[in-house]
């Protein structure tokens, strides 16, 4: 749910900063390109946190 709460701020943000950019208010403008940064973040950590559960101690063979 967080995830796809992330991807949706996410895709919000990028529609507010690239297309719509010339009828947003410059607060929004903002706002959006902080909204896309911390998104981005959460979205790398949580795929980070859900990803293969690897074992780096063991060399490959």
């Amino acid at each position: 749910m967080l995830m796809w709460a992330t991807v949706v701020a996410f895709l919000l943000s990028l529609m507010a900063v690239g297309p719509l950019r010339e009828i947003a208010p410059s607060w929004l403008q903002t706002g959006a390109e902080l909204v896309a940064v911390i998104s981005l973040f959460a979205l790398v950590c949580l795929m980070e946190s859900s990803g293969s559960n690897t074992d780096c101690s063991k060399p490959a063979a």
